[in-house]
């Protein structure tokens, strides 16, 4: 009785093997679903940004200026909007905010606003800027901050903007209509010469998309 009770109170080799499967299966499972959430927000980015394209483009086919630009957007949209300045292009932190108050209240903009800025779903926000150094046009800039709407904080590393890049335009982070701009606070480089540096792990590449 002795030696039964001895053998029932501990582990058989064989127990512990199954033991030792499952917990890798589940770590495993634990693993692939954290992948499977950040590639789904990664995603999310691209339908956000088309989403805000389709808007601007809506928006100037209505009332024939940029949102934020739009110098009769208090007397056209809405009497508490601020009218912009009418030069053509968004350059300033007052013209995106008022980008964001102009597409919103003109009905086009489903995305709630934080202190002024839509929020992406893979963290930080969207600003928007025609000012970007050897980049005309106008671009949304997915950011953790900006400086003066012409230097930003990066949010993404290089293996995710490469994700979203070469899922929705040409993988190539210097060419088309999204790209990745030196970023005022980068830690190693986001990218080297036309290839992405997927050794860098720094979550600091500022990626922009073309909108105008």
């Amino acid at each position: 009785m002795r030696i039964l009770a001895r053998r029932s109170s501990g582990f058989s080799l064989i127990e512990v093997a199954i033991a030792i499967v499952v917990i890798g299966l589940i770590a495993s499972f634990a693993l692939k679903g954290k992948e499977l959430i950040t590639t789904a927000k990664l995603r999310s980015v691209a339908e956000q940004v088309n989403a805000i394209k389709l808007a601007t483009q809506t928006f100037v086919d209505k009332y024939g200026a940029l949102p934020g630009d739009f110098s009769r957007a208090r007397e056209m949209i809405h009497n508490s909007l601020a009218n912009g300045t009418g030069k053509g292009y968004i350059s300033s932190i007052d013209d995106v905010k008022r980008f964001w108050q102009h597409l919103a209240a003109a009905e086009l903009l489903n995305m709630e606003l934080v202190n002024g800025y839509p929020v992406s779903k893979i963290g930080g926000y969207y600003a928007v800027s025609s000012n970007i150094s050897n980049h005309p046009g106008t671009w949304i800039v997915l950011c953790r901050s900006a400086r003066d709407n012409q230097s930003f904080d990066g949010i993404l590393s290089p293996v995710d903007a490469y994700f979203i890049d070469k899922n929705n335009d040409t993988g190539n982070p210097t060419t088309g209509e999204i790209q990745i701009i030196k970023g005022a606070s980068a830690s190693g480089e986001c990218f080297i010469g036309s290839e992405y540096n997927l050794k860098n792990k720094n979550k600091d590449c500022v990626i922009i998309f073309k909108i105008w």
